[in-house]
């Protein structure tokens, strides 16, 4: 019989060799939960692929291809053809998972509450890591909207099902194809918040860098234009000088 885990995390990697291994340490160490961990590589040069291979002696972690790709999403389409699990967790090769019992808590909400099951996002809090202090990340449906729906959580768990349909993600985006997936899915009117610190991401990457502020500011602007959608003239006025200013 087929092994089908609960979840399905996917990391994307590339010459990661000095962050990849504290990420795969904190999957590794998931206890109580039914998973599988996909790595989509874009033709590493350093040890990453090392790294990989290593880990995979120790847990249900899996190098699904190592070849040149057009970023981020590419990868991720990638990883999804050969996902199993009922749940979907995106997590950076630079980001962890903050306990060893994130995927097992998330498993017990969905046991404790069966209506979970019918929802298409489980999302939960997001930790910026940084020295002296760690920054707590809670979803605010109040800034999603003032943004102009452009604004989403790092840590969401996606229902496989949208992938089954078909669904994947825009690869002409570089930084916000997950925002559109997001907003033309409409995560907070389908999904479900839970009151878990999930993830810890690594700030300076391409979504958090200031220096691609201005790269930001135009995917965001496309995303509110494919979906025909705005955002207020005040918070609109607010990105654009800090795009100016990147």
């Amino acid at each position: 019989m087929q092994f089908s885990p609960q979840f399905t995390l996917i990391t994307s990697t590339l010459n990661s060799g000095a962050t990849v291994e504290r990420c795969l340490r904190s999957v590794a160490g998931q206890t109580n939960a039914s998973f599988e961990h996909l790595i989509a590589d874009g033709a590493s040069s350093d040890d990453t692929l090392a790294i990989v291979e290593q880990f995979s002696k120790d847990y249900t972690l899996r190098l699904v291809c190592s070849a040149p790709d057009t970023g981020l999403y590419q990868a991720w389409n990638r990883a999804l053809e050969q996902a199993s699990g009922q749940w979907i967790l995106f997590l950076g090769s630079d980001d962890f998972l903050i306990s060893s019992d994130i995927l097992s808590s998330v498993a017990e909400a969905i046991e404790l509450d069966p209506s979970l099951h019918a929802k298409q996002f489980l999302y939960g809090d997001t930790v910026a890591a940084g020295e002296p202090d760690w920054k707590l990340f809670k979803p605010k449906h109040w800034l999603h909207h003032l943004r102009g729906i452009t604004e989403f959580p790092t840590s969401v768990f996606i229902s496989s099902r949208l992938f089954v349909k078909g669904q994947r993600f825009d690869e002409s985006y570089r930084i916000c194809a997950d925002h559109k997936f997001f907003a033309e899915h409409e995560l907070f009117r389908h999904g479900t918040y839970l009151p878990i610190p999930m993830i810890s991401f690594q700030q300076g990457g391409i979504s958090s860098n200031t220096k691609f502020e201005r790269m930001h500011y135009l995917e965001r602007r496309r995303i509110l234009r494919e979906l025909k959608r705005s955002r207020p003239w005040f918070s609109e006025w607010y990105y654009w000088l800090r795009s100016r200013a990147a």
